[in-house]
């Protein structure tokens, strides 16, 4: 009998994406990729082990050194837009021949739709053509190995992928926010930084989410800042 991960996939997942309790609609999801046969017959052996009478809270164990699978499921359903069943459908076409030109196509169709949520939450593009090539790679195995994050790189955490809890955990007005980062960006281009930081600060303020495009606009208008103070004070020291 096979070895098995000690925690289960809920588990793993909510360690992945940081919380205490998922969502509701990224637990059915799981429960439905994981636990339904139906669809899953080639994917889910590669997952799914025996079950041991000791660990009696995994009716579907993980296989051990298979835990990276649930982090890049949550990764596929995130870029998938949430489609369970679309899902189902590219581990089960990954599990019979890799990485095919159907679903490269599909997840860059759907990175393209779901520009305003993927902005907003700071989804980076290129990081989306590095999780294409890792899936086409023949050196890459989507069960074993791990995926790049989608997102901003996270310097205490590279491979954080916890936004995806933040767009399943409640409404978020994106095209609001889009609209007033542009503003700001529009001012920031215009070299019109205060009036930038202040629409900046104000959107940090009322949004309900974490927005790292907005941290970012911010450290770019820091940097030139401090870089017009140093110039000013080393004119300064010319003229004394």
């Amino acid at each position: 009998m096979g070895e098995v991960e000690v925690q289960s996939f809920l588990a793993l997942a909510r360690s992945y994406l940081k919380t205490e309790k998922l969502p509701e609609r990224i637990r059915n999801a799981l429960n439905t990729i994981f636990t339904k046969e139906d669809g899953a017959s080639l994917y889910r052996s590669k997952i799914i082990g025996e079950s041991h009478d000791h660990i009696t809270q995994n009716k579907y164990p993980i296989i051990k050194g298979r835990r990276y699978s649930v982090r890049n499921i949550l990764c596929v359903w995130y870029l998938l837009n949430g489609d369970t069943g679309k899902t189902k459908a590219f581990l089960q076409s990954y599990a019979k021949s890799g990485m095919t030109s159907k679903f490269e196509k599909m997840l860059l169709e759907l990175a393209n739709q779901q520009y305003l949520e993927f902005f907003s939450l700071g989804v980076v593009r290129e990081n989306i053509h590095e999780i294409i090539e890792a899936l086409k790679s023949d050196e890459f195995d989507l069960f074993t190995d791990k995926l790049p994050s989608p997102f901003f790189s996270n310097h205490d955490d590279p491979s954080d992928i916890s936004p995806i809890l933040i767009a399943y955990s409640q409404d978020i007005p994106w095209e609001d926010y889009m609209s007033r980062y542009e503003d700001a960006e529009f001012n920031f281009n215009e070299k019109r930084y205060d009036k930038a930081k202040e629409i900046l600060h104000k959107l940090e303020e009322d949004a309900v989410i974490r927005l790292p495009v907005v941290e970012a606009l911010n450290k770019k208008i820091k940097a030139i800042e401090a870089e017009a103070e140093e110039a000013w004070n080393y004119f300064q020291k010319m003229l004394n």
